[in-house]
């Protein structure tokens, strides 16, 4: 049987415990105020994080592993007996990361590497890695995590409202005429990532934050009142779990045709591009 390990970054927001379990190596991705860098949740918690970005007059920006980093860290996999390694990362229609990834990989000889693109981040994609390691664990080849992996990328869905649009558009991932719109309407732009592009745009915009989680989870009904499976919710914010945990609370009894609903904070790296205030639909197939 061949020794499978399973590589992500930091963005698929794992428990310590989980990595630990199922042996799941991460690789962090780094936020930084000015020239001050951090590997998010290791040199930086989410708290400390959040606290930085109120009162900091820059911008955070992040950035990936290096390919230097990586390639230590195979080379350690290597080293550790493994032969095969599928590495799994956050979307390329957020991060140019994971295409400098694949063509590095393709250049080494120890051990081969396998990199698929989640096409999302945050849980969904934490969700992924762990069912990846699950296979990997019980024997299964790469090629049917691989398979695996794109039948769960197929059953993604998501939509989420910022409360300030200044990180998206500052980083880039939201065209500036969306944040005009949002500013002088004050409105409530319903985002989501495009499913060709994998980047992320505005469907929709509402007058207010609770009319916006409305919009959003009767969007969610509607995408998934007739599918053939049961699905995993992920309610998720930024810098708001207290607020998070009671719009679960307020929804719980709608939702339906869902095998489990989980919340959680979304961490420094990500939350750098969508600031503070964040409150998030994500769902994925139930893996039985």
């Amino acid at each position: 049987m061949t020794k499978i390990a399973i590589v992500t970054d930091s963005t698929a927001y794992l428990a310590q415990n989980i990595c630990d379990r199922l042996h799941i190596t991460v690789a962090p991705i780094s936020v930084a105020f000015g020239d001050q860098q951090y590997r998010e949740r290791v040199d930086i918690s989410d708290a400390e994080f959040y606290e930085r970005l109120k009162t900091e007059k820059v911008f955070p920006t992040t950035a990936p592993p290096s390919m230097g980093v990586m390639g230590e860290l195979y080379h350690s996999l290597a080293e550790a007996g493994y032969e095969e390694v599928v590495s799994i990362h956050l979307s390329g229609g957020i991060s140019g990361f994971i295409n400098n990834l694949r063509a590095f990989a393709a250049g080494i000889t120890e051990i081969n590497v396998h990199v698929v693109d989640a096409q999302i981040a945050v849980q969904p994609m934490g969700y992924m890695v762990i069912q990846a390691a699950k296979m990997a664990v019980a024997g299964s080849s790469a090629e049917e995590i691989i398979a695996k992996m794109t039948e769960l990328k197929a059953t993604i869905g998501e939509y989420f409202i910022v409360d300030d649009l200044q990180n998206l558009v500052h980083s880039g991932r939201l065209g500036s005429g969306s944040a005009f719109v949002g500013s002088l309407l004050k409105v409530k732009p319903i985002l989501s990532l495009n499913k060709e592009k994998y980047n992320i745009e505005a469907v929709d915009k509402v007058r207010s934050m609770k009319r916006a989680r409305t919009n959003i989870v009767g969007r969610f009904l509607e995408e998934t009142k007739n599918l053939p499976y049961t699905v995993r919710v992920f309610l998720c914010g930024t810098n708001n779990e207290p607020e998070v945990e009671k719009w679960q609370q307020s929804i719980q009894s709608k939702l339906t045709n869902v095998a489990a609903v989980e919340t959680g904070q979304i961490g420094p790296v990500v939350g750098a591009h969508l600031g503070s205030g964040v409150f998030s639909i994500l769902w994925i197939k139930e893996v039985a």
